[in-house]
């Protein structure tokens, strides 16, 4: 019984390294190669802005940079006109 039961949890303890091993080596790389996570990281990285701090970081710009961002994705889509003058706080 005892053996039995170790058996099955090595197999579910690979089970859950496999399907983290496919996330983080598959899912995650496609999931970066996609163009609007491209250009999100291209972004970040034109203003050095490190990903991988923003979550142990409040950064303090980063509030008026995504609200820049989100504008001109608005522009783009041609969502309504936006006259950037008025749209910034400075």
């Amino acid at each position: 019984m005892m053996k039995r039961t170790t058996v099955v949890r090595a197999g579910s303890f690979s089970a859950i390294m496999a399907m983290l091993a496919i996330v983080w080596l598959v899912v995650l790389p496609a999931y970066a190669r996609q163009p609007q996570m491209r250009r999100h990281l291209h972004w970040l990285d034109e203003r050095g802005i490190d990903p991988s701090a923003m979550y142990y970081t409040e950064l303090p710009v980063m509030e008026r940079l995504l609200a820049e961002q989100r504008l001109d994705q608005l522009r783009r889509a041609n969502a309504f006109p936006v006259d950037r003058k008025h749209s910034r706080n400075r």
